[in-house]
């Protein structure tokens, strides 16, 4: 349940985009999740799951003083579950955004293509240099467990989710960090033939 609930303003905000035609279900989710109309948007592939949490989480960047470099180069359709899309982006987003606040540059990188049945997501952002692991963590930097420091309680259940997303598409995590950028690398095998 507490997984669940960590995502749930990610998959709102995602349904959002997918009900825009119906008035009454868009007016709900906004009361449910802030008025997100008059945001910039970073993300125009014609792909809804894709361009809805980009957009959503990426909102308040320029408020927040963050540098945005996105790419986003994927076909409209991909053969990959929505409730993955918001669960994988959505947390790396969470995770950038809530970083560079500690940082003295703040930067947010966001690369996203797909080629020949790969899709590719790498995300670099600035951070104060510290990183904290949980004990007993694997030596290998794509099996460490990433403690972070978050008032919900919640802590962990991201990259959690994430990793439980990526298992059913054959998905790779690459963690590293040098100097004051943090960079996570996934790569998941789907194809364009939509869902």
């Amino acid at each position: 349940m507490k997984s669940y609930r960590h995502d749930i303003r990610l998959h709102l905000a995602a349904l959002k985009d997918y009900t825009k035609d119906n008035k009454a279900a868009t007016d709900y989710l906004n009361s449910l999740i802030g008025d997100i109309s008059k945001s910039d948007i970073y993300s125009d592939t014609g792909n809804i799951a894709f361009d809805s949490i980009i957009n959503y989480k990426l909102r308040n960047a320029k408020d927040d003083d963050i540098r945005l470099d996105v790419s986003v180069i994927i076909p409209p359709e991909l053969n990959i579950e929505v409730s993955d899309v918001v669960t994988i982006l959505g947390n790396l987003l969470d995770n950038a955004l809530e970083a560079v606040t500690k940082a003295s540059q703040k930067l947010i990188k966001l690369d996203i293509t797909y080629s020949k049945g790969t899709l590719d997501i790498r995300i670099d952002n600035t951070f104060d240099g510290v990183i904290k692991y949980a004990e007993g963590s694997d030596v290998e930097a794509d099996k460490k467990h990433l403690i972070t420091q978050k008032d919900s309680g919640e802590s962990g259940f991201g990259y959690k989710n994430i990793r439980n997303s990526m298992e059913k598409y054959n998905g790779y995590l690459k963690i590293t960090h040098e100097d004051n950028i943090f960079s996570v690398g996934i790569l998941l095998y789907v194809d364009d033939s939509g869902v």
